[in-house]
């Protein structure tokens, strides 16, 4: 049997929700340097393809084959795009600076709310009244 002050609280889903938001919307498409085939070779989750004519597309999980990348796109749709059809790829990358800057702005809203619920409910009780 375990004792009470030995056992880890686990997060709510609330805040595991709040933080999977916060820092998964900090993440941006930069332009790769590689070529596309190392790129693909490299395993991106997800590859954002430009081709000569300046459509795009998003391919989940790509794969090289032969001269061409295939992967699913967001509709689950299977994608063949030719290499020599690829003007550019793009792959996600996190942004320390935003997911801080998120996290922060997260924990303040929530400061907020508690100052603000406390106020209320100091002004319903009169907590803050002080007779001298």
């Amino acid at each position: 049997m375990q004792s009470s002050g030995s056992r880890l609280r686990r997060p709510s889903a609330r805040t595991v929700l709040i933080l999977y938001l916060s820092c998964s919307a900090c993440t941006s498409w930069r332009p790769d340097t590689l070529t596309p085939q190392a790129v693909v070779q490299s395993h991106p989750l997800s590859l954002r393809v430009t081709y000569t004519d300046s459509s795009s597309v998003v391919i989940k999980s790509p794969q090289l084959q032969g001269d061409t990348i295939v992967g699913p796109d967001s509709k689950m749709t299977k994608v063949r795009v030719p290499l020599d059809s690829v003007l550019l790829t793009e792959t996600r990358h996190g942004d320390a600076g935003k997911s801080l800057l998120a996290v922060l702005g997260v924990a303040a809203a929530a400061f907020a709310v508690a100052a603000v619920a406390f106020v209320i409910s100091c002004n319903q009780t009169n907590c803050m009244n002080m007779h001298r």
